[in-house]
């Protein structure tokens, strides 16, 4: 057999393999709360493992998220639920829910939101004003140290939360 011939069995072997694994092992399925572009390797309970915030079932309903394709540890959520679940959802964490970080309430004139997603994310957090937007943020220890920003606008019934999570270290 003459190289040309080992040459082009070879070639159509490799593209049998790769033919037959994009069958066999078909892309992830999409989780249609996660923003487009997540990393699909993620699911919500990866999201929120890697972020170390407790979701309570009560935002799941609403829940839309993003988990860094290069950095799992750098999470973004949002979601929509009655006071009650965002009260509890900052118990949870650990926040005070009487004595946030900051307060923001937008005027026509301000400059961004003091958070947002990340570009990646493609998406935007609206805000109008006359809204009144509360801010906790947190570093939370352990193997590696994650800084959480949670935003809740009380404004919006029912109100909204956002959250970015990232890696420190």
């Amino acid at each position: 057999m003459s190289g040309k011939a080992r040459w082009v069995i070879g070639a159509a072997a490799v593209c049998a393999v790769v033919v037959g694994a994009v069958v066999v092992w078909p892309e992830a399925e999409v989780d249609p709360r996660a923003y487009p572009g997540s990393s699909t390797r993620y699911t919500l309970d990866d999201a929120e493992r890697l972020s170390r915030v407790p979701l309570p079932e009560c935002a799941r309903a609403q829940l839309r998220y993003y988990v860094f394709p290069l950095g799992p540890e750098s999470v973004t959520l949002d979601f929509a639920a009655p006071s009650d679940c965002v009260d509890g959802f900052l118990s949870g964490f650990g926040v005070d829910r009487h004595v946030p970080t900051s307060v923001w309430e937008p005027r026509g004139d301000d400059p961004p939101p003091p958070i947002r997603p990340p570009g990646q994310v493609g998406a935007r957090w609206e805000f109008t004003p006359g809204e009144r937007v509360e801010e906790w943020t947190r570093v939370v220890p352990g193997a590696y140290r994650e800084q959480v920003r949670i935003a809740v606008n009380r404004s919006a019934q029912p109100q909204r939360v956002y959250v970015v999570a990232f890696s420190l270290d």
